[in-house]
């Protein structure tokens, strides 16, 4: 391929080598209309497809976001009711999805099937350019809001998928505080305006508005449609030009006025917290400061590292003068990019109103010392190192790498700049290490963070009455426009309520259906494919070895076993994983080794966790892991940091300890107001294993409720619990106790020097780790929306994980409890999982009716069974099954789940039964494991996170309801 070659109407306009991601990038764009498209190629089998929209919007009504979901409900190739839930009910996908951005709408998909990408990308393209609620209101009025009414005596309410959904995220003050933030620094443009739509203002949008703005940017002429991995192009670009061959060039306004400077004055606004809280130091501080524009990579980059710089530890500059003046509890620094004009933002948690001024003094005079004294040039050097071993890494977690490159490259292309200016980083990396001496980021803090004249400030109080209000407001609103209306007006809202009812309860027909793109049972090959790893022994400790490609990076994890370790102490051992790392050593001091970490180490942290033997569901097996990586060149600094961190750290700065135990309770606070569904699934769990239990009390509720009971006592108990980290220390890193995992290269002799630093200890006896009893309960927070989770065990009913019960899952959440769940009930998630160690979970998400769901949830079995007798083929359901057993992982994401199946004794028979199971199910199979539903759902605990109202709805359901914070 060649410069101005043309392929399927698109004209290749350039070719640039990308060394550092071993991949061309070629640009192209449909002569016809001016769609953009960049195509990536490297050696990749999961392909990557996304088609992105820049999308200005003007109001809070979100409506971009409702166009983002409304889309996917239907179009003209493919009508049914939601082409995107039967392409997960179907497909071997890797990633689908959607995203609505400040200023662009992105639809991407990522397949490792050749034909599943194709026909991923078909349903996708229709979607967006032919969605039917153009000329149907139906999926707007689902997704958005529509009123409820079910006779002229009936209470009105509003409801939707959308308008719950944000109402779920303006319960996090991370959400309020980033729209305040945007309104002071943004008032002239599109970032002023909350993207997502904001609850009070969702149901301002009218079904006119959403016409022209799908009209106005959903048009090629403004898309970006970008192609990562080993993608067969010609057929890609054939299937492109189906679509794109039927528009003509239109002129899109869809520019972005820059924003002139501003330096507004301060803002205040209150958030919500529970009425526990209410006596209590709740109040955020936040300062943005404009970067510049999107083509400043260098100063966005050097930002980032002084971010780190300043905030990164407890120990770091900034943070460090709030924390041991006590007028702060935690204090965070982030850029926020992605956006024309990125920005950085300072936030400093739980403070006293009254100290604000003080607060600012501190971190001026603090910021001046800096830019007049310097900077610690190693500290600077160890970021630097640190965030180039993350660039060269490329370990995105369970996102595919195709699609941050995606998003990457939009973060420039969508201004009009180079796409690739994001992905190479390289030399960027080595300018900031050559300017580093010669005082650059101190004069970044001087012109930035002390002279920058495009800076705001935000103020957010406290409110244990703010949920209360709003829902008053909206009651009396809703009651005020019944009142409003005439008879004839209420009969119409009546009729439009059932018929959309209705309308959700309607099945697709077999001939709708059979109009999707499906691949065959017969492209599932029936072998299971297996992670290499090979077992030895170095000094009599067991040594497990994934020999994995992975870029010359070493990827070590330490399992030390925590079986001898009471029940009632993992809480405090999960605290005490969060501090290695974070304290000071004898021969080192936090900042100095936050240095040495991040200047020859890739990753470092402990974790706890725990696994379940595959044919012993009752039994427990908890871990502390030590996990890190690095290039094979830092062995002897990994040995030397290893050795430091595990045997020499001092747990004797109780003020340290106090202020990490508050930033813990913290973290786990905002975890539940973000994902309570995982909080509540949890809890409930620990009542049917005791595994489940161990794991409640290592990251769940129970651990909260330590958390919050160790700060409390803490000015009684502080030195006793900082002595009982300094005895787990001494006892928890034993070489009896550990299992070493290596992916990537393995040198023995390295992991033998690295296992004689461990000290030699007897191990106690294996301790009885039991199951909590079943719970049926109820935790207060403050928010409008809430999370619904019902658990069993299969075990504890005499059932087994088997393909037939994997199957199901995929049956029923993408069938009876999405539309029972999410299309009726306007929740903005819903699921059922059955997880190998035999837990069932049934959970909602940012749901406004969870004592409806709690009774949806227990009619899974009738429902399966109704499936059963329906006709359906199966055929979908397996492939999809089969997708997500199979997910993809980073090399390092690899070697976890290879140690995994070693700890729960999961052996390849064991698998392959399972997956033939699944690819031979039949609908008898199915229809029995409805009765095992049946049986769970009888026996399920019960946990519900949410608003006073929400928990009070729930009624009898509930045998307790408590504050969660």
């Amino acid at each position: 391929m060649h410069t101005n070659d043309r392929i399927y109407g698109f004209r290749v306009v350039s070719i640039q080598d990308l060394p550092e991601l071993k991949a061309s990038l070629c640009r192209m764009v449909y002569e016809k209309n001016g769609a953009e498209l960049v195509w990536l190629d490297r050696a990749d089998d999961n392909k990557t497809f996304a088609i992105a929209f820049k999308t200005i919007p003007q109001d809070d009504t979100g409506v971009f976001h409702i166009l983002e979901h409304s889309v996917l409900c239907g179009s003209q190739k493919y009508p049914v009711k939601e082409p995107f839930v039967e392409m997960l009910k179907s497909s071997l996908q890797t990633f689908l999805n959607a995203f609505t951005f400040p200023d662009k709408t992105v639809y991407p998909v990522c397949s490792r099937n050749d034909q599943d990408f194709l026909n991923l990308i078909d349903v996708y393209m229709d979607a967006v350019l032919h969605p039917l609620s153009l000329a149907d209101p139906f999926a707007f009025r689902q997704e958005r809001w529509h009123y409820e009414l079910d006779s002229a005596q009936g209470d009105l309410r509003c409801n939707g998928v959308v308008y719950n959904e944000m109402k779920g995220a303006f319960a996090d003050p991370d959400t309020v505080l980033g729209a305040e933030m945007n309104r002071l620094l943004f008032p002239d443009n599109c970032y002023g305006f909350v993207s997502g739509g904001h609850p009070a203002h969702i149901t301002e949008l009218t079904y006119e508005n959403y016409l022209t703005s799908h009209a106005r940017y959903y048009h090629p002429s403004n898309a970006r449609i970008f192609l990562d991995g080993k993608v067969d192009l010609e057929k890609v670009l054939e299937k492109l030009d189906l679509y794109l061959s039927a528009y003509e060039r239109l002129t899109v306004d869809a520019q972005i006025p820059m924003q002139a400077p501003v330096c507004p004055a301060e803002r205040v606004c209150c958030y919500e917290v529970g009425q526990e809280e209410s006596g209590k130091k709740r109040g955020i501080l936040a300062r943005g400061w404009v970067l510049g524009s999107y083509a400043d990579q260098e100063r966005i980059l050097a930002c980032s590292v002084l971010a780190r710089v300043l905030c990164g530890c407890n120990d770091a500059p900034l943070k460090k003068v709030l924390l041991e003046q006590g007028m702060a509890e935690d204090v965070a620094f982030q850029v926020i990019d992605g956006v024309q004009q990125p920005y950085a933002q300072l936030v400093i948690r739980n403070i006293d109103e009254a100290d604000k001024e003080r607060i600012w003094k501190a971190i001026r005079r603090t910021l001046e010392e800096l830019a007049e004294k310097g900077i610690d040039r190693s500290r600077l050097n160890a970021v630097i190192n640190r965030m180039e071993f993350a660039a060269r890494e490329k370990d995105f977690g369970t996102i595919p790498r195709g699609l941050v490159y995606c998003l990457s490259a939009l973060e420039s292309w969508l201004y009009g700049g180079d796409p690739a200016q994001n992905l190479c980083q390289e030399q960027v990396f080595r300018s900031l290490r050559d300017k580093m001496n010669e005082g650059y980021f101190e004069r970044f803090i001087q012109n930035v963070l002390l002279d920058n004249p495009h800076q705001a400030n935000l103020s957010m109080l406290p409110s244990v009455t703010l949920e209360a209000d709003r829902r008053r407001c909206e009651q009396k609103r809703l009651q005020s426009c019944k009142e409003a209306w005439d008879e004839h007006t209420v009969q119409t809202v009546i009729e439009q309520f059932h018929q959309l009812k209705a309308r959700q309860n309607r099945s697709d027909t077999p001939e709708e259906l059979s109009a999707l793109p499906m691949l065959s049972l017969t492209d599932i090959p029936e072998t299971v494919p297996e992670i290499p790893q090979v077992r030895s022994r170095i000094d009599n400790t067991i040594l497990l070895h994934q020999p994995l490609e992975s870029d010359g990076i070493l990827y070590l994890d330490l399992y030390f076993s925590l079986r001898d370790i009471p029940q009632e102490q993992l809480s405090e051992i999960a605290f005490f994983a969060r501090l290695l790392g974070q304290v000071a050593t004898v021969h080192w001091d936090v900042a100095r080794l936050r240095s040495e970490i991040e200047g020859n180490l890739g990753q470092f942290g402990a974790f706890v966790t725990s696994f379940a033997a595959a044919d012993h569901g009752d039994q427990a097996f908890p871990c502390l892991v030590v996990s890190t990586s690095l290039l094979e060149s830092k062995k002897k600094e990994a040995l030397q940091l290893v050795d430091e961190v595990l045997n020499y750290s001092l747990f004797t700065d109780c003020e340290s300890i106090h202020s990490l135990l508050r930033q813990a309770r913290l973290t786990l606070e905002q975890g539940a107001l973000q994902m309570g569904n995982a909080y509540a699934a949890q809890r409930a769990a620990a009542s049917f294993s005791a595994n489940s239990a161990v794991l409640e009390a290592f990251h769940g509720i129970e651990q909260l409720r330590w958390l919050q009971r160790a700060e409390r006592s803490f000015e009684q108990q502080g030195a006793t619990l900082c002595g009982q980290m300094t005895q787990l220390s001494r006892i928890l890193f034993a070489r009896e106790r550990v299992t070493v995992s290596v992916t990537g290269p393995c040198d023995k002799e390295w992991i033998s020097e690295l296992l004689s630093v461990l000290p030699s200890a007897v191990m106690g006896e294996p301790a009885a780790y039991q199951a909590a009893p079943i719970r049926r309960e109820g935790f207060q927070i403050p928010a409008e929306v809430g999370f619904a989770a019902k658990v069993a065990n299969l075990h504890a009913i005499g059932s087994h994980y088997s393909g037939i019960a994997a199957l199901s899952t995929h049956v029923l959440t993408y069938g009876f409890l999405w539309n029972a769940i999410r299309v009726q009930g306007g929740a903005y998630g819903t699921g059922l999982s059955v997880r190998a160690n035999g837990d069932v979970t049934i959970t909602s998400y940012r749901d406004p009716n969870v004592g409806k769901s709690l009774v949806t949830f227990s009619q899974i079995g009738e429902a399966l069974r109704a499936f059963c007798g329906s006709g359906e083929a199966l055929d979908k359901y397996i492939i999809s099954t089969v997708g997500e057993m199979e997910p993809l992982l980073t090399a390092r994401a690899q070697g976890m789940r290879a140690a995994g199946l070693y700890f729960t004794r999961h052996t390849p028979e064991m698998r392959r039964q399972i997956r033939s199971g699944l690819l031979h199910a039949t609908r008898e199979e199915l229809s029995c494991f409805s009765q095992v539903l049946d049986d769970i759902c009888a026996a399920a605990g019960i946990c519900v996170i949410g608003g006073k109202q929400l928990l009070d709805d729930c009624g009898e359901a509930l045998d307790i309801i408590e504050p969660l914070f």
